[in-house]
């Protein structure tokens, strides 16, 4: 990193600072959106979570681009970064009793970086303070209280704090709201709490070939060293556990054959969700660029599955490649001929188990 790129990062830190230690301070920033006619009354949301999971780089955010398109299914904008201390982990609000602390714990990591830049959200605007507002006038209710109740709290206030959403649109036929938490398949505590509030919601988790994840994940991020290869193993390990113990509410889609056949893919998820089959889930999202896979580098706005996304050419180390063949690999192809559902159910393809890389 050269020296003017480290002074753009550590100012860039000093100005979130004081955002970081008084969240409400984005209140302000969104005054200018009360021109918008608010809406007196607001719709309660009580849906289950569908969480898309996976690592970065294996393909969770267009499983929820596909998702998000289907009628019964309510998106929420962005990774749901609520968790303590990071990303990785479900949130645990157990003895913090003071709803405004509760709301304070509950802000998204990315939505704060993100509302600092009003212009990028120029297509749907969100009132910082009334999301605030109606999370703490309901959350007063919660005298008992009971985390799951706080969650859905802190989803009516903010589906409910987007000014120019039509509001008369919400209905209760939706019968999931969908989100991505990437980390959430890495630690199997997280997955546990997870299910603790949430009974009723289910988890996908996106698996992609350990050469062609690693080959893009080391690229992408270039602070993931060989920890992200654990990663993936415990992702792995996660899956095996998580199938059995969640049966029916825990499933895993190979990512790679879902970009071979996206159709039969998507088809297999809404049949283990319970969902019916909307034609609109088959190609990614036609929103504008934020909502669009982020995966698919200069081709944002396409409306199609990249298939190229599985043929480019690899560039590990060789002892990287040694450890994925002899540790990682073995483990990875179990995973895939017995806890992937959309391999499960497709035996149209005979090389649909066969590796996508040279070994």
């Amino acid at each position: 990193m050269n020296i003017s790129r480290k002074v753009n990062k550590r100012l860039k830190k000093l100005a979130l600072e004081p955002i970081w230690r008084n969240p409400f301070y984005l209140s302000a920033k969104s005054s200018y959106r009360l021109l918008f006619r608010r809406p007196e009354n607001f719709y309660e949301f009580s849906r289950p979570l569908l969480v898309i999971s996976g690592l970065q780089r294996s393909g969770t955010h267009l499983v929820e681009n596909l998702l998000k398109n289907h009628p019964r299914i309510l998106s929420y904008y962005r990774e749901l970064q609520i968790g303590k201390p990071n990303k990785y982990y479900w949130p645990d609000l157990d003895g913090i009793t003071d709803p405004k602390e509760r709301f304070a714990a509950l802000i998204p990591q990315n939505m704060i970086k993100h509302f600092l830049s009003l212009n990028a959200h120029e297509n749907f605007f969100f009132d910082f303070s009334r999301f605030r507002n109606i999370f703490l006038s309901i959350e007063k209710k919660n005298a008992e209280f009971d985390q799951r109740q706080t969650l859905n709290n802190f989803f009516t206030a903010y589906f409910n704090a987007y000014l120019n959403c039509n509001h008369s649109n919400f209905h209760d036929e939706y019968q999931y709201i969908v989100t991505t938490i990437p980390g959430l398949s890495i630690r199997e505590d997280s997955i546990s709490s997870f299910y603790r509030d949430y009974p009723d919601g289910k988890i996908i988790v996106s698996l992609r070939d350990p050469y062609l994840w690693w080959n893009s994940a080391r690229k992408h991020t270039k602070k993931l060293k060989t920890h992200g290869l654990e990663r993936y193993a415990n992702t792995l390990k996660n899956v095996k556990w998580a199938s059995g113990e969640y049966k029916g509410r825990f499933f895993a889609v190979s990512f790679d054959h879902l970009i071979k056949d996206t159709q039969s893919s998507i088809r297999s998820i809404l049949r283990h969700t319970g969902l019916a089959i909307a034609e609109t889930s088959m190609y990614p999202s036609n929103f504008p660029d934020y909502a669009t896979d982020n995966s698919t580098f200069g081709h944002k706005k396409t409306k199609s599955v990249l298939k190229d996304k599985i043929k480019r050419e690899l560039d590990i180390p060789d002892e990287d490649a040694a450890h994925i063949k002899s540790n990682i690999y073995p483990l990875y192809r179990q995973v895939l001929e017995n806890h992937t559902i959309n391999l499960a159910e497709d035996k149209r393809h005979d090389d649909a188990l066969q590796p996508l890389h040279a070994t």
